[in-house]
């Protein structure tokens, strides 16, 4: 073996010997789309950073928890990651819930429906949500989110922006029944939180420009 050969073997024998299989989400946006999924786990990159000192995180729509594996690797927070969906709650379970070290629990709830009864976080995380909530549910979604959220605590909301609409996939123009333009997102949760910071993305790109240009709108909530 040469020397080469010798130091990758250093290398591939500390993998892990676990392998994961991807949920039917995750799967199709690796294999149609990929970067989609990349642009995906930026966001879950920057939330992960702006609750790196956070105890307590809930994440509503967690979807099959791979996202919750950034709050996982970034933070020491215990994580309650919900969502309506019970075939990505029981991938997610069954899947991701072995790796997490007992500190993500995944529970199957439909917080625009009814309030979640767990307690108050410090940290508040919703990405790629509120554009499916039906506009009769939104108030009482959001209500239901914030009350979530301590007093002091940070929430943060993630959605494509309305201003980018006409370049959405055919399967985000099904799906994506209340989209949000920067004022509207703003204003909107103005009503609920002491301070909220608009922020935009454009792919992994996270800044502050012009958010109109921006085809994805990330709002920082203080309560």
């Amino acid at each position: 073996m040469n020397n080469t050969k010798k130091i990758w073997k250093k290398v591939s024998d500390m993998n892990i010997q676990d392998s994961l299989l991807l949920g039917p989400i995750n799967a199709e946006s690796l294999l149609k789309d990929p970067k989609h999924l990349a642009f995906t786990l930026s966001r879950y990159k920057f939330s992960a950073k702006i609750l790196k000192k956070c105890g307590h995180i809930v994440e509503i729509g967690c979807g099959e928890g791979l996202g919750s594996m950034m709050f996982l690797a970034e933070t020491k927070a215990k994580i309650a990651a919900i969502d309506f969906d019970n075939k990505q709650i029981s991938y997610a379970k069954e899947n991701i819930f072995p790796h997490t070290k007992g500190r993500v629990e995944f529970i199957q709830w439909d917080i625009a429906a009814k309030p979640y009864q767990g307690k108050q976080a410090d940290g508040l995380v919703c990405l790629d949500v509120i554009e499916h909530i039906h506009s009769s549910q939104e108030r009482k979604f959001i209500r239901h989110c914030v009350a979530l959220v301590k007093k002091g605590g940070v929430a943060i909301f993630g959605t494509p922006n309305q201003c980018a609409a006409k370049y959405a996939s055919k399967r985000s123009k099904i799906g994506h029944i209340n989209l949000f333009d920067p004022t509207r997102l703003t204003s909107t949760l103005e009503k609920y939180f002491s301070h909220v910071f608009l922020f935009s993305m454009n792919d992994e790109i996270v800044h502050t420009g012009y958010d109109k240009m921006a085809h994805y709108l990330m709002a920082l909530c203080v309560k």
